[in-house]
């Protein structure tokens, strides 16, 4: 198995103790505090869903770590493109690295 490791291609996302290290590549943006919407009878793997450029995108937890469920909110939401063009968000309360990112605030 290989070793996950953060340099400056990688972010490590952390939503109250469980975590997710994501290509940079992948990253399409970071949403500071969305509001989120509760989806009654999800999984437990899904936060809720946001509204993102006219559309619901669904946010998920990372699933690594202990396998508690948050209490709250998490402070952004990062939103990951896959390859078929669709958007996911991952839900965290701490993001790292990704030193090769410019940081914009609008």
């Amino acid at each position: 198995m290989e070793q996950e490791t953060l340099d400056r291609e990688s972010l490590y996302l952390n939503y109250e103790g469980q975590w997710e290290l994501m290509a940079l590549e992948q990253v399409e943006v970071i949403l500071p505090c969305p509001d989120m919407i509760e989806v009654p009878g999800a999984p437990e793997k899904i936060v809720g869903m946001i509204y993102h450029a006219g559309g619901l995108i669904p946010v998920f937890r990372p699933e690594k770590g202990m396998k508690t469920v948050p209490k709250k909110a998490p402070a952004c939401v990062v939103l990951i493109r896959k390859e078929d063009g669709s958007l996911y968000g991952m839900a965290a309360d701490e993001v790292t690295g990704g030193d090769a990112i410019d940081t914009v605030y609008e």
